[in-house]
């Protein structure tokens, strides 16, 4: 008789690990967006400041706040206010240059118009550095991504007298609104778990 072949089940049941999302800290929150991002094509950015709004940031308590206020009005312009988005601002050690790194889910939308969008909300830099202010790239590896973003976040804190790294996090209500509710249909079992759906490992 032949041996009995095993075969994996795959419980769509409530998960009793997932806490729910009013529960979680801001920073399992950012893991789960960049779990879905990977999962959905979300494009990885990297967006280069123009010189008088760098130094406009630096002089700011709240930096993200300007950037957000800034990002949010060239966003609305382009009838773009639902594109999902998560951006932190890092400055480079060895020039203490400020810029901006994030991702985002186009769903169709041309990358011209959200690159447009999004240089201007920074300052529109033209030229030949112009050509290298906006770059992206699709996310193969959230978790990497996302510790490669973080990576000199204390630093930066510390640079902005900052009273919260949390403060150089920026995230779009529409990304926000997206993530939650996936996050909470897995959590609940509204969907089978599978490779888009499964809890990010903290440790990878």
């Amino acid at each position: 008789m032949p041996p009995k072949r095993r075969t994996a089940v795959i419980s769509s049941v409530r998960s009793p690990v997932l806490r729910p999302w009013k529960k979680l800290s801001s920073e399992d929150r950012r893991r789960e967006i960049f779990r879905f991002a990977q999962f959905n094509r979300g494009l990885a950015i990297t967006l280069n400041l123009a010189p008088d709004f760098e130094a406009l940031l630096k002089r700011k308590q709240q930096p993200m706040r300007e950037v957000s206020k800034r990002l949010n009005a060239q966003l609305n312009s382009k009838d773009l206010r639902q594109l999902p988005a998560t951006f932190v601002l890092e400055a480079t050690r060895d020039t203490d240059r400020l810029h901006l790194h994030g991702i985002y889910i186009d769903g169709g939308i041309p990358r011209k118009s959200v690159a447009e969008a999004m240089r201007r909300a920074v300052g529109y830099v033209g030229g030949r550095r112009g050509a290298r202010q906006f770059k992206s790239k699709l996310v193969y590896e959230g978790n990497g991504w996302k510790g490669y973003l973080s990576k000199d976040i204390s630093f930066t804190s510390r640079l902005l007298a900052l009273m919260s790294e949390n403060q150089l996090w920026w995230t779009s209500r529409a990304m926000t609104q997206l993530v939650r509710a996936d996050y909470e249909s897995r959590r609940l079992g509204q969907h089978p778990a599978n490779l888009s759906t499964a809890p990010v490992n903290a440790a990878s």
